[in-house]
């Protein structure tokens, strides 16, 4: 993996605010949870039943074994994340990460799993609003894919073996959707044509109480910060689309414009880009205001 060079950091430096602003980063959702393994347990069997994406799962637990994980071993589970940097409205999805967050729910927003589009078909970015919303949707196969599976049918109607599940809602006026699925396996992979897939059950429920209309953002920020107290966060995930050549000068665009990188422990932030949890890591604090130097332009 490539990092990228300290020395490109630096001369966005030169621009940084002379200000620094901590509280401008947002504070991690949810919370950290376990899991026991039982015997017969998969990391499949793990994830389907919190309703957490698989390969997220795999990542945060190095070594376990996917498919005979030991009895007894503790597995961390995927359900502390730092929302992405954007408007904190309607509904936005974060590709890198392979979560929902809906921020239309009281005390939210409330975080989904969901699969994202291929390195071939990728899911599209921007922002949209929910167009059309169907209930037992049928599914009319695009003709790429009946070239690549001519054994499908021009139409796949309503039932088990239509891979959109029983609810879909449009992004905007595309051709794509945010849908649930009769394979909850790919939940937490690149595993789509370019809509966004979900767990049936959390479809339901997403489906239920979103309006059309509502906003839905699709960025792409696979280096997140957020907050702790006075500890600086970092949540690294891969670039499954490969848009950042330099991921060390892409994740401290952020902090750098925010006047934080000298509070930053750098080989730190190195080595949380490199193993990519897809988890908040302590990367640095909040340098307390005595600390700062006596000639610094600089307020913490």
């Amino acid at each position: 993996m490539r990092i990228g060079s300290f020395a490109a950091a630096a001369l966005l430096l030169a621009g940084a605010p002379a200000h620094a602003d901590f509280d401008a980063l947002p504070l991690p959702v949810g919370g950290e949870q376990t899991e026991l393994v039982t015997e017969g347990d998969t990391l499949l069997d793990i994830a389907h039943a919190h309703r957490v994406g698989f390969e997220l799962l795999e990542r945060l637990n190095p070594g376990v074994d996917r498919w005979i994980p030991k009895p007894g071993t503790v597995v961390q589970l995927p359900t502390w994340s730092i929302p992405p940097l954007t408007e904190p409205k309607g509904l936005v999805i974060n590709l890198p990460e392979m979560r929902l967050y809906d921020f239309g729910v009281a005390d939210g927003p409330e975080v989904f799993h969901v699969a994202i589009g291929d390195g071939v078909d990728p899911t599209l970015l921007g922002e949209y609003r929910v167009g059309e919303k169907r209930i037992d949707p049928a599914w009319h196969v695009p003709e790429s894919i009946r070239r690549e599976k001519p054994e499908l049918p021009p139409v796949v109607p309503p039932g088990p073996e239509n891979p959109l599940g029983d609810r879909w809602m449009t992004i905007g006026s595309t051709s794509y959707g945010i849908h649930g699925t009769n394979n909850p396996w790919s939940i937490g992979r690149q595993a789509t044509h370019g809509c966004v897939r979900l767990y049936a059950d959390a479809m339901r429920r997403l489906f239920d109480r979103t309006p059309t209309g509502t906003r839905i953002a699709i960025v792409y920020q696979p280096y997140k910060w957020g907050r702790d107290g006075d500890q600086i966060l970092l949540e690294a995930h891969p670039d499954p689309y490969a848009r950042f050549e330099r991921p060390l000068d892409e994740a401290l665009r952020v902090p750098i414009e925010l006047g934080l990188l000298d509070a930053l422990d750098l080989t730190r932030v190195t080595e949380v880009l490199v193993a990519a949890r897809g988890t908040p890591e302590p990367v640095g604090a909040r340098v307390p205001r005595s600390a700062a130097s006596p000639t610094s332009e600089r307020t913490w």
